[in-house]
């Protein structure tokens, strides 16, 4: 009797034993899914705990702005810019402009070009 033979690939026991690493496969994802998703949400707590952190100890500050500080005033007025507060000016820009990549190495040979003048 044709009808009662198997006619798939398959056995009943392979198709058993895929099952079943299909179900253990799909609970371990479920698990790290779920485990995936704690970690977001506790770092997006943590983020925000920071961030009230940061803006609470800003509010307490007597300075707030880095233009209002008088050592950064005094320190324009004498070297970056002397005699003016000029925040823009070359030496401002040529020293507190920060670089990155490929463009380090020629600012290193740029700035062994020039002595540190003497304050």
């Amino acid at each position: 009797m044709k009808i009662l033979k198997e006619s798939s690939v398959f056995t009943r026991r392979q198709f058993l034993k895929g099952s079943g690493v299909l179900v253990i496969s799909a609970v371990f994802m479920g698990i790290f899914a779920k485990v995936g998703f704690d970690a977001v949400a506790a770092q997006e707590d943590v983020v925000q705990k920071r961030v009230a952190g940061l803006y609470s100890l800003d509010e307490k500050m007597t300075i707030r702005k880095s233009h209002e500080n008088p050592e950064i005033i005094q320190l324009y007025k004498d070297f970056l810019s002397p005699g003016e507060i000029k925040p823009v000016s070359d030496k401002a820009h040529h020293l507190l402009h920060t670089r990155y990549g490929e463009e380090v190495p020629g600012l290193i040979a740029e700035l062994k070009k020039h002595p540190i003048e003497a304050a």
